[in-house]
């Protein structure tokens, strides 16, 4: 928990983050929680989230958007992918 705080205080003190870009799979920290975490606080809530990972279950992507990631994408990806995916974010916004 330690970990999302010292997060979420760098996102709040550096301001100006256009998007948000996490993998699930971390060390130390779970991501699910992070992003969570994010949504939940007022001055961040409206950062896109897009997830990177490895997990490509229907179960995994629907927790995913459940804890409040804007997209997906799973790994390996091409530039041509991950650049689809963060325009895509980006436009939603």
């Amino acid at each position: 928990m330690e970990m999302i705080k010292d997060a979420l205080a760098h996102l709040k003190a550096e301001g100006n983050f256009e998007l948000l870009l996490t993998d699930w799979n971390m060390p130390i920290m779970n991501s699910l929680e992070l992003v969570q975490a994010v949504r939940a606080d007022p001055q961040l809530a409206s950062l896109p989230i897009l997830m990177v990972t490895t997990r490509n279950m229907k179960h995994d992507i629907a927790s995913a958007m459940r804890a409040g990631v804007n997209n997906y994408v799973t790994k390996p990806f091409d530039p041509k992918t991950i650049k689809a995916k963060i325009d895509n974010v980006l436009s939603t916004v």
